[in-house]
């Protein structure tokens, strides 16, 4: 981590930000207070291109999926 004042920062801005792009992180101070971060660009995780699909292994079944849930008489009047 490297710490550059604001007149420095802007004199030779292309640099750090070079820098920057490789992997460093800058703090950028003013008057010896730290005022800013300037660091990598790291992009979100990638998303779902489509909807189907797109929750696969988040869901847990617990119990039996076939089996009734109650008595049949309880479901249906006559």
């Amino acid at each position: 981590m490297v710490k550059v004042g604001i007149g420095e920062l802007r004199d030779n801005v292309s640099r750090y930000v070079r820098r920057a792009e490789k992997g460093e992180t800058i703090v950028i101070v003013n008057r010896d207070r730290e005022v800013a971060v300037l660091s990598p660009w790291r992009p979100r995780t990638r998303r779902a291109r489509r909807l189907v699909g797109c929750l696969k292994g988040t869901a847990r079944v617990a119990g039996d999926l076939l089996a009734p849930i109650g008595r049949a008489d309880e479901w249906f009047r006559t």
